[in-house]
């Protein structure tokens, strides 16, 4: 089987498992908080991301931050907790927008978050800047011609990395001078050098902040994986990695 015939495979796995899954319920506790959860939107639990170490972003030092992606908004909520005056949240799902806007009020920063429907940057408006960016994107690379549209599919696939390039790309003219940009990456599946092609090709300094490798396949996604995987799984890497990705001067050196 091809790498992107496997990881679709691996992916709709997951999906199926979440539809099958009744045991999630409304209210649910995450880094030490809780958090409301409506239907249609994705539970961190199936991928939990940089939200478990959301304290080694420095939010304290930023004025305004956006999160790609919202999703249940925990990394926006978490940007506005900390002190971030202006924080907004975008995702293509509009159920994950009123999600991030539910948690916002459950933890009274509604007055400092916003949640839009926006694919990518569309919803952006005009002059907003942003002194940090974050995303937990799609891992896993699927052949194009059987990825749909479906908010799942978009959850769980980009075919050749295109979003994340273009997620990447947009970036560099959303950035506040000083600004940069935070990423959640998986190299279980997916490329393990596309993040430093991507930011050599795009003039980024790349810095892991934090890397997980786990000796197993997660547990709450093990049954997605077929059994010879699992059962291989003790001699494998699964690398995580939350990245900071800061824009460089022609020179080389990092913007400040």
């Amino acid at each position: 089987m091809e790498a992107r015939d496997f990881e679709l495979l691996i992916g709709q796995n997951i999906i199926d498992k979440y539809h099958s899954d009744v045991s999630r319920e409304s209210v649910f506790e995450w880094v030490g908080l809780e958090w409301d959860l409506l239907d249609d939107v994705w539970p961190p639990i199936y991928s939990p991301g940089g939200e478990l170490y959301a304290d080694e972003i420095p939010f304290v030092e930023m004025s305004s931050f956006l999160e790609m992606g919202c999703g249940v908004g925990i990394m926006s909520v978490l940007a506005a907790l900390a002190g971030c005056r202006t924080v907004v949240g975008l995702d293509i799902n509009p159920a994950a927008v009123r999600n991030t806007e539910m948690n916002a009020e459950r933890h009274s920063v509604a007055d400092r978050v916003t949640a839009r429907e926006s694919d990518l940057y569309s919803a952006i408006r005009p002059g907003e800047r942003f002194d940090g960016i974050y995303w937990n994107p799609p891992f896993l690379d699927a052949p194009e011609d059987v990825v749909d549209s479906s908010i799942w599919h978009e959850t769980m696939f980009d075919p050749a990395y295109s979003k994340l390039r273009r997620f990447l790309r947009g970036a560099l003219d959303l950035l506040n001078p000083g600004g940069r940009v935070y990423l959640w990456f998986g190299e279980a599946l997916g490329n393990p050098s596309l993040i430093g092609d991507l930011a050599e090709e795009l003039g980024l300094q790349l810095r892991t902040i934090k890397r997980l490798e786990l000796s197993a396949v997660p547990e709450a996604l093990a049954d997605a994986f077929p059994d010879h995987v699992v059962n291989a799984a003790e001699h494998a890497q699964w690398h995580l990695h939350l990245l900071e990705l800061t824009p460089m001067t022609r020179n080389g050196a990092a913007l400040t």
